[in-house]
């Protein structure tokens, strides 16, 4: 029946050449007979390709089969009429899984799941991720206390704390109760300032006009009906800093400080992350001025369309941050995230995370303050750290450390082949940047796509003026 069918048709498309919707559907009957290449002769025939976008999306799709850089060099037109076309993307990334190419796939996926939600599909992601590294297990939290540090004003003397160590506490039993946490403050470090981080002034500027000068002025905020309060979502590339800058900021506002990540709020009893969350807020509030800093804040504030099971816990968490059943004063939530455009929207609402702040890959004079400690203690000859830190733009501070570490193996290897003593010097450090990449670069593609086309409400207009600039 197709054949007599696909006949007829010809015949009439004979007729007439330019009726691209006889050309299609013969195209189509082609197809689903499997006579691809005579499907793209059909279609490539003319000397004009129609204007409108869903016959060239048909055509790609069609051409895919047989001439797929045919098929993507249309959908490339079609993109450059018109950048929202999410269909053209998705296309672009399906030919490009067909052949195996999974970074320019992950690339147009992206675009097309930014710009319509309706694209995602689970099952195409989980291709994407066929080769990830499976997660750690986690490790329960541990609470540290630095040498006091005096607020304005006062004379009291505030501890610091951190999950990044292991507890001698059983994971079920974190968090049960006031006492239980209480149990946990049995460690020390040193705080730190913005003093102690190099560069990144204009990032700092913004979390004083934020977060410290509201917690050392309160009286002055009061009259202007501002509280000392709220939340503050920090986002960027991994390995920028962002853990580092939140806690020099409760340096700076001499609060308590409370590091914790989903590990040490999950539980797989019913009903006990809930619990946790609530009882480590409560012991936030006693102890104020505090900051909780939440690490990996999207696996708790995932939105809640996705979240499954842990949509109660989001709940909490909103409940608590909102404060409507207990005092949130001088409280207040760092929040940080590689992935911003997973966190749940209700989180941006006013008393949650009131500032959303882009904490970009370290600057120069950053950078050169990482490599002096990189550096320090390691025998080396005279090193130009000022170069290296130029030739290492985009760099984060994980980064840094990698082009040390290769720049200190390759020492190590001269030494054991030479058995001559030899220095780390510049020859060795400028060798090792070379051949590291970037890791803050994947970051930065897959953000851009945000920036440009979800970006309505100017949450990632930070982002946006840091990629023009660059």
């Amino acid at each position: 029946m197709n054949s007599r069918t696909i006949e007829l048709l010809l015949n009439s498309l004979s007729q007439d050449p330019s009726n691209w919707d006889i050309r299609l559907h013969v195209a189509e009957l082609l197809t689903a007979e499997g006579d691809h290449s005579r499907a793209a002769d059909i279609l490539k025939a003319p000397q004009s390709l129609p204007e409108t976008e869903d016959k060239l999306l048909v055509i790609a799709e069609l051409l895919a089969n047989h001439d797929w850089q045919e098929a993507l060099q249309i959908l490339d037109s079609i993109i450059s009429s018109n950048k929202a076309c999410s269909k053209a993307y998705r296309q672009k990334a399906d030919i490009y899984r067909e052949r195996g190419m999974k970074d320019e796939a992950r690339k147009q996926y992206n675009v097309a799941a930014v710009i319509d939600e309706s694209m995602e599909d689970p099952e195409f992601e989980a291709w994407l991720d066929t080769d990830s590294t499976p997660p750690q297990s986690p490790t329960s939290p541990k609470l540290e206390t630095p040498p006091p540090i005096p607020m304005a004003n006062t004379n009291s003397h505030l501890p610091y704390y951190t999950s990044s160590d292991e507890s001698n506490l059983e994971e079920d039993e974190f968090i049960e109760t006031d006492s239980s946490l209480d149990a946990l403050l049995n460690s020390t470090r040193q705080l730190i300032d913005f003093s102690d981080i190099g560069g990144m002034e204009q990032l700092k500027e913004r979390i004083r006009m934020s977060i410290i000068y509201p917690f050392k002025n309160k009286d002055l905020f009061k009259k202007f009906k501002k509280r000392s309060g709220g939340g503050l979502l920090f986002y960027g590339p991994p390995g920028c800093g962002k853990t580092l800058i939140s806690r020099a900021t409760a340096g700076e506002c001499g609060a308590h400080f409370i590091n914790i990540s989903v590990h040490d709020i999950l539980s797989k009893w019913l009903g006990e992350s809930e619990q946790r969350m609530h009882s480590l807020f409560e012991v936030a509030r006693r102890k104020a001025p505090t900051i909780i800093f939440i690490d990996e804040v999207d696996a708790l504030g995932v939105k809640r369309s996705d979240a499954g099971y842990t949509a109660s816990l989001v709940n909490t968490l909103l409940t608590e941050m909102d404060g409507s059943q207990s005092d949130n004063e001088e409280l207040l939530i760092i929040g940080a995230t590689n992935t911003p455009w997973r966190v749940d929207s209700a989180f941006r609402r006013p008393g949650r995370f009131d500032h959303v702040l882009f904490v970009p890959p370290p600057d120069l004079e950053a950078r050169e303050a990482i490599l002096k400690i990189l550096l320090s203690d390691i025998p080396q000859d005279k090193i130009d750290i000022r170069k290296l830190a130029k030739i290492t733009d985009k760099f984060s501070g994980a980064d840094l450390s990698a082009v040390v570490d290769r720049a200190t193996e390759s020492v190590i290897q001269e030494i054991m082949k030479s058995g001559k003593e030899i220095k780390l010097n510049q020859k060795h450090l400028l060798q090792a940047a070379k051949t590291t990449r970037p890791t803050t670069l994947e970051w930065i593609e897959q953000a851009s796509n945000y920036a440009s086309y979800a970006n309505q409400s100017g949450l990632y207009d930070d982002l946006a003026e840091y990629i023009r600039s660059i």
